[in-house]
């Protein structure tokens, strides 16, 4: 996928606008509904391949992806546009709740939101993974670089920063053994 041919600059921004609006809290999903069921930009492969790529750049995976397919649809203007589109709606609702939130912190119930939100979170990041595993069916090899980085970031809590590259270099070393 070098690039992705008649998309426009308007329906780059219609659609990121969608995901930055309906994914609050969990853009991944939507983003992956929009890009691959919707609007077909990519196939299950090339999102699952998009995310890893983002995954290793620093920033948010969406906003990254944001700019790389705004980038491939219409040059640096197309990647700005996609960036606006993904950001605005979730900054204007962050500044509204925030507001809203410092009138209400002390109350339980306000925590009691909290810890709802992010469990749905947990939910929607987990129903996205396992969608993605079962279309794009991930070779053994895969799937246990996956699982080593569970469970050393996730579990051991290792730092990040150890962890990415040293896994990374193993991933390259296993699949050029491989081929």
């Amino acid at each position: 996928m070098p690039g992705l041919v008649g998309v426009s600059r308007a329906s780059l921004l219609g659609a990121f606008l969608k995901m930055g609006l309906l994914g609050f809290g969990g853009v991944m999903p939507w983003a992956r509904r929009v890009m691959v069921d919707e609007r077909r930009w990519l196939t299950d492969r090339e999102f699952a391949e998009m995310i890893g790529m983002c995954q290793v750049l620093p920033g948010p995976n969406v906003v990254n992806m944001a700019v790389v397919i705004g980038s491939r649809a219409a040059g640096p203007a197309g990647s700005l546009v996609a960036l606006t589109g993904i950001l605005f709606v979730p900054v204007i609702i962050v500044l509204v709740l925030a507001m809203f939130y410092a009138s209400v912190a002390q109350l339980p119930m306000a925590h009691n939101a909290i810890a709802a939100a992010s469990a749905a979170g947990a939910g929607l990041i987990l129903g996205t993974a396992t969608r993605l595993l079962i279309s794009t069916r991930p070779p053994l090899r895969g799937l246990a670089m996956g699982i080593a980085a569970f469970v050393s970031i996730g579990l051991l809590h290792w730092p990040l920063l150890w962890v990415l590259p040293t896994l990374v270099a193993l991933a390259i070393a296993i699949e050029w053994r491989v081929r």
